[in-house]
């Protein structure tokens, strides 16, 4: 987990706050906790070698304080279904 001051100047969204980027291997569903007290918003992507694409999409389904909630589906399956196998999944976070 790593967590970086945002520029001070800029954007006023962006002022104070802290960028958490954390990597978290989530089957299904799962929380992620991002250090950070707050989060104001999340974007999280699975995690692939260099020269393969991911067979599954991450997604937030909540957040609460400093955690994140991901949800991982199966692109390949019939229905789109939730994962049932490992993902690491990355999460970039925005919060105090």
């Amino acid at each position: 987990m790593a967590i970086y001051p945002l520029p001070k100047e800029g954007l006023s969204a962006g002022r104070g706050k802290k960028l958490a980027v954390i990597s978290a291997s989530i089957t299904g569903t799962g929380a992620i906790t991002t250090g950070l007290t707050t989060v104001d918003y999340a974007v999280p992507c699975c995690v692939s070698s260099a020269t393969t694409i991911p067979s599954e999409v991450a997604t937030i389904s909540s957040i609460s304080a400093g955690t994140v909630n991901a949800v991982v589906i199966a692109q390949q399956a019939a229905a789109n279904a939730i994962s049932s196998s490992a993902e690491t999944v990355t999460v970039f976070a925005v919060g105090n």
